[in-house]
């Protein structure tokens, strides 16, 4: 009887199917029929365009023990790109291009110790011992980028329509610095003597000294970012088409080219302060935005209405 049962319950389940299967490519062959009439004239072909816009970007500094309790935040920045691409038909083309993008943040760390053996001018061995506190630091990356992107395209008329665009940037560092303040104290140990000397800077040995400095970043010269944006655009004339869209970016490895973060010095002497990516175990990028797209089709596609 349960076999029975359960027999018919699947024969049940097998007409459902086919007749939910049935009425979805009949819709579709509906809906086809009425693309094709909106799609008569012109559709989209060739283009060029220009996309520009503002993130809040982010350089996501993942710290070793030296710098374990580090605070970082997001920071304005800006990007824009031209591009060129190609559609196959109203929903699908690809498109490259080459662009600018920014990316900063500021982080924090409150206090900061270690010790590490020297030797002094005499060539004397000694442990020096370096504390910090209030430490700020502000990091600037602006990378020549190329991007490779599959664009899909939803037209819900001959005007309006909803896109998305995905792909990968191969970018390039040009611009890479960083900015940093804080205040230090260093001290001497020297165990063959057990002497500890500070407060004496005339011997290297400040007590509670203001440090401002900046420098260059060490980047990989290569990387590459997944990038997607997604939004709605408008042919406002008929060759002319605006769009908005929100986008996302984000580096998929570590762009640092630091090494031996475990063997970290935030500040050897009284003169500098290296900059935090070097004691982070991995660095990476990314920034969310709303960016404007204009874009100027040079050559639309004929397409026969049926």
């Amino acid at each position: 009887m349960q076999n029975t049962i359960k027999m018919s319950l699947r024969i049940i389940y097998i007409r459902q199917i086919l007749l939910t299967v049935f009425l979805i490519i009949c819709y579709q062959n509906e809906v086809f029929s009425q693309e094709t009439d909106i799609s008569a004239g012109n559709q989209p072909g060739i283009f060029v365009g220009l996309n520009l816009g503002p993130s809040q970007s982010h350089i996501i500094n993942v710290g070793t023990l030296s710098v374990s309790e580090l605070l970082s935040s997001k920071k304005t920045s800006f990007f824009g790109s031209v591009e060129i691409g190609y559609f196959f038909s109203n929903y699908f083309g690809l498109s490259s291009g080459i662009g600018l993008n920014s990316y900063k943040t500021q982080l924090t760390l409150d206090t900061y110790q270690n010790k590490f053996n020297t030797t002094d001018s005499e060539n004397e061995s000694y442990e020096r011992r370096v504390s910090g506190s209030g430490i700020n630091e502000v990091q600037n990356i602006d990378f020549l980028s190329i991007p490779f992107c599959i664009n899909l395209r939803l037209p819900f008329n001959e005007t309006i329509g909803f896109f998305l665009q995905t792909g990968v940037n191969i970018s390039f560092p040009i611009s890479k610095n960083y900015k940093s303040s804080g205040t230090f104290t260093y001290k001497g140990y020297y165990p063959a003597y057990n002497v500890l000397l500070e407060n004496l800077p005339a011997y290297g040995f400040p007590s509670n000294k203001s440090i401002d400095t900046d420098g260059e970043l060490e980047l990989k010269p290569l990387g590459f970012n997944a990038t997607a944006s997604a939004g709605f655009d408008f042919f406002i004339q008929k060759k002319i088409q605006i769009a908005v869209a929100a986008c996302y970016d984000k580096s998929l490895s570590s762009i640092s080219n630091y090494s031996s973060p475990d063997k970290f010095q935030l500040s050897s002497d009284a003169n500098q302060i290296n900059s935090l990516m070097g004691g982070s175990s991995k660095t990476t990028a990314q920034s969310i935005g709303l960016k404007i797209i204009f874009r100027y089709y040079l050559k639309l596609k004929k397409v026969e209405s049926l």
